[in-house]
């Protein structure tokens, strides 16, 4: 026994031994034997954090605190009472909220990936307790619409008579009873509902027009029209206000870039509260006892925040003030006496969760991040904001991480592209994947490319009808720069993304196979028709917006168009290694839109690597999947780039039990 014990530790050890070295010239050691690069971190370190932990949330009444941490090998909710002392735990891969009686928490969860979303209910005083699914409704998905205020009730969204859309239910916690409230027409895209689950309006798609109507339970007909605006002005509802006669929303309505708004529900009329000239608002908070906005946030390159009120004024000065340097605030939840605050505080080498008390100014720690432990191992590299402008005179956006140790010159680089494609990356926005590549000795540049939001309407339409054109000249421009700095080696870049961005990397491979080394495609679309065709039947009121910018399958000239800027008519022209990953479940991007473009590469010859994820849909949960996502993607890169990698990790040993 002790000689078989010795022998797995001795093999263990061999195979954690296994890392490979940087072999790019720009990675190797100083001429005294120095090391260029710092530390090489485990990857378990970035997918599957022993100490991590997070999402902290103050109950309502204040009395209560929620998080997620580590139960076993897996994730866990923790609940510790405030007064006593006492912390339970329940092991999930969901993650919770509270619901408004500060007793019960919110659960919504899919099987594995196919967002056929359920929502749990679990009492915080029992977790010991089974679960209640209030949605036991097979092959839909629901939504959580309302959290009632003062009350465990809700109002839920769900298609299960309609695929397409959704309706109204009101959830009563002392029968347990789910009753419609409303049912969907085949045309509403918003219900209109105060803070007590009153419901006051619809929001309806009518030909290029989204109608807003009145509900009036008395009258002989319930729904008034009250007001127009264009399907293609974007306007999203946050809240209504305290008297039911306005709601607060951000929208562009007769303008370019996103503003706060308040709208006049009898007549549209907008009254704009804040805006900025240089970008979209990215978040507004507002509050769950008053209704009114209470912080919102800019990203014009680093965060900015702008305080409403004048105790917040005093928070954010005093968080910026302890934490100095540039930060990322992000607010986790608010007491209803808007005393206590959590949030998630990021900076250039790591951060904290903490608990504010706005009357006292006191401020708890209450666990650091993920980022925070890994620059205490090495250092994290530096992520900073870039400008530059496209080949046709745009001004563009772009973050830069440089791995630390380097001289920043001549370096292999992978070009990172984020989904969407309306979307966009932000500085320190919490996704490890550039500091792991950094780690490894790439430069990584992520480009804000035309037709990503937050930079105004515009800019995001200037997007329409530019797959796999203006779009990827963006991501080549910002190349290019790099280039023309002296930062990037041209000949060992790789291009790597996941949807939108997996789709980039396939474009990038196959309409210009000469830039890149390498790609890497993660739930990439590669048929943008058949993308069109098999959407999610509630999709249905949001394809007009794709089709204003891919075309319409229906018609023959915009299919012929849509084949054209689609990879998989292309796998001929690909001339370097690509990796390409899937989620079994993705009911978005579907499987087939990668393993036909595996079989289309392998009929042509061309070198090719296919990973499914058999438990996973449009991203991946399990940390195990992500342990392999990342592994796969160090040893790939490391073959065609020359950057380093950690070989096998010691958590692969367990991950086939997740």
């Amino acid at each position: 026994m002790i000689l078989k014990t010795t022998l797995t530790l001795l093999l263990t050890l061999t195979l954690a031994a296994c890392s490979t070295p940087a072999l790019h010239p720009s990675l190797q050691a100083a001429p005294n034997g120095a090391p260029t690069l710092p530390a090489l971190i485990p990857v378990r370190q970035y997918v599957a954090d022993w100490d991590g932990n997070g999402l902290y949330q103050i109950s309502p009444d204040g009395q209560q605190l929620m998080w997620l941490a580590r139960k076993g090998l897996g994730q866990g909710i923790f609940v510790k009472n405030l007064s006593t002392g006492n912390v339970q735990s329940l092991r999930t891969l969901a993650h919770p909220q509270w619901a408004q009686d500060s007793r019960h928490i919110l659960l919504m969860a899919d099987h594995a990936g196919d967002e056929n979303t359920h929502i749990f209910q679990l009492d915080s005083f029992d977790l010991s307790a089974p679960g209640k699914d209030l949605t036991p409704f097979p092959g839909s998905t629901s939504g959580l619409h309302t959290r009632i205020k003062d009350s465990a009730d809700l109002l839920i969204t769900n298609n299960r008579r309609d695929p397409k859309v959704f309706d109204l239910y009101h959830y009563t916690h002392a029968t347990g009873e789910l009753k419609l409230l409303a049912q969907n027409p085949g045309d509403v895209a918003r219900w209109l509902t105060n803070a007590q689950g009153q419901l006051l309006g619809r929001v309806r798609k009518q030909e290029a027009l989204w109608v807003y109507e009145k509900y009036t339970p008395a009258a002989d007909q319930a729904w008034q029209a009250l007001f127009s605006l264009s399907y293609f002005d974007t306007v999203h509802p946050l809240e209504v206000g305290s008297d039911n006669t306005f709601v607060w929303a951000v929208s562009n309505r007769g303008r370019d870039k996103l503003a706060l708004v308040k709208i006049d529900l009898s007549n549209g009329q907008e009254e704009v509260v804040y805006a900025d000239p240089r970008v979209d608002i990215s978040q507004v908070f507002i509050s769950p006892q008053t209704q009114q906005p209470l912080l919102l946030t800019l990203d014009p390159d680093y965060q900015e925040l702008k305080a409403l009120t004048p105790g917040l004024q005093t928070a954010v000065q005093r968080l910026q003030a302890h934490y100095p340097g540039h930060l990322r605030i992000q607010p986790t939840s608010l007491s209803r006496d808007e005393n206590l605050i959590t949030a998630t505080v990021a900076t250039a080498t790591g951060g904290q969760h903490v608990l504010f008390k706005l009357s006292t100014g006191e401020l708890t720690v209450l666990g650091d991040t993920t980022r925070s432990r890994i620059h205490a191992l090495s250092p994290l590299p530096q992520q900073t904001p870039l400008a530059f402008q496209s080949r046709d005179g745009l001004a563009l956006h772009a973050y830069l991480t440089l791995p630390r140790g380097s001289s920043g010159k001549h370096l292999p680089t992978v070009l990172y592209v984020h989904g969407g494609p309306w979307a966009r990356d932000h500085w320190s926005s919490g996704d490890t994947m550039p500091s792991f590549l950094a780690n490894r000795g790439y430069a990584v540049l992520q480009v804000n490319y035309r037709g990503s939001s937050g930079y105004g309407r515009s800019f995001q339409e200037a997007a329409q009808g530019q797959f796999a054109a203006k779009m990827h000249d963006d991501l080549l421009d910002g190349l290019d720069e790099l280039i023309r700095q002296g930062i990037t080696d041209p000949a060992k870049v790789a291009i790597m993304g996941a949807s939108y961005g997996g789709y980039a990397s396939l474009v990038g491979m196959t309409f210009t196979p000469e830039r890149f080394a390498c790609g890497i495609s993660f739930v990439g679309m590669s048929d943008l028709a058949s993308l069109i065709d098999k959407a999610p039947p509630y999709w249905a009121l949001s394809k007009p917006w794709w089709i204003s910018y891919v075309g319409d399958p229906a018609k023959p000239q915009d299919r012929a168009t849509m084949d054209s800027k689609s990879p998989l008519y292309r796998a001929k022209d690909v001339r370097r290694p690509l990796l390409i990953l899937h989620g079994a479940n993705d009911p978005r991007v579907k499987l087939d839109q990668s393993t036909r473009m595996v079989q289309a590469l392998r009929d042509a010859g061309k070198e090719v690597e296919f990973v499914l994820f058999k438990g996973a849909g449009h991203g991946t949960q399990k940390w195990s999947d992500n342990l392999s996502y990342y592994r796969k993607t160090e040893d790939f890169l490391g073959r065609c780039l020359g950057g380093r990698s950690s070989g096998f990790d010691l958590f692969e040993l367990g991950s086939w039990a997740f």
